[in-house]
């Protein structure tokens, strides 16, 4: 899980970086730069859905292999 976490940071730091460097290639005129921006910035966001879809699959997989103690009233 530790490792799904630091991914998922890293994927966080890469969009924010990219974005930011999209939007400073917009203002100084460099379309080719903001276009690789904004083409690796999908790519990252889409990975970043994978993980989250893996993520929560392999949750619900733990939680369905752990045995729920039943609260007695």
């Amino acid at each position: 899980m530790k490792k799904h976490f630091i991914l998922n940071l890293l994927l966080n730091l890469g969009i924010i970086f990219l974005i930011m460097s999209g939007v400073a290639a917009y203002r100084s005129g460099n379309m080719l730069i903001l276009g690789l921006a904004i083409a690796i910035s999908i790519v990252l966001i889409y990975l970043k859905v994978v993980l989250l879809k893996y993520v929560k699959q392999d949750l619900v997989k733990k939680q369905q292999a752990k045995p729920n103690p039943q609260k007695k009233r």
